[in-house]
């Protein structure tokens, strides 16, 4: 069978992450993996396979559709009461990739000849936030620095004896 793998990177578009709830790291987002015919195929100017110009539109539009409801959906679930004390991003992130693959069934997937065969979360998502109410919390993300330069500091140093160094408390 004359097929190619292709691979498609998604990262979903929020207006505003702090406030939508689900808060994205910087190169979060879906991996899709195709696989199709060669007649949908082409290559970019490195080499890489990627769908021709018709069907790169079409995956545009689904992944429009997409951007808008995974900014409504992250929207409405940021206003629900106790979203931010709760598991319930993770539902969230499992309707998203729900409705994509629809999306993608209905509007994109030709059957036998162009097929989605995975989707993948890539980076960070964060699915639980405790919120700021207490003053420990709110400095949280301080501590959180401070605790990996230390890491990094203290990895970076040369290595001499670990028990020369570390000090044990009873």
């Amino acid at each position: 069978m004359d097929a190619q793998l292709i691979q498609f990177h998604i990262t979903p578009q929020l207006d505003a992450e702090e406030n939508a709830g689900l808060q994205l790291g910087e190169n979060s987002g879906f991996n899709l993996e195709f696989v199709a015919l060669k007649k949908y195929v082409a290559e970019d100017m490195k080499g890489v396979p990627v769908f021709r110009r018709e069907y790169r539109r079409k995956l545009a539009h689904v992944v429009d559709q997409f951007n808008e409801y995974f900014q409504w959906h992250a929207d409405k679930a940021s206003k629900m009461k106790h979203f931010r004390d709760s598991f319930g991003k993770m539902e969230d992130l499992s309707d998203s990739v729900k409705y994509l693959v629809s999306l993608l069934k209905s509007e994109f997937i030709v059957a036998g000849e162009l097929e989605l065969t995975e989707v993948r979360l890539t980076g960070e998502f964060s699915v639980y936030a405790s919120g700021n109410d207490s003053e420990l919390k709110q400095h949280a993300m301080e501590v959180k620095n401070a605790s990996i330069a230390h890491f990094v500091t203290k990895q970076q140093a040369p290595t001499t004896s670990i028990l020369q160094n570390e000090k044990f408390d009873d």
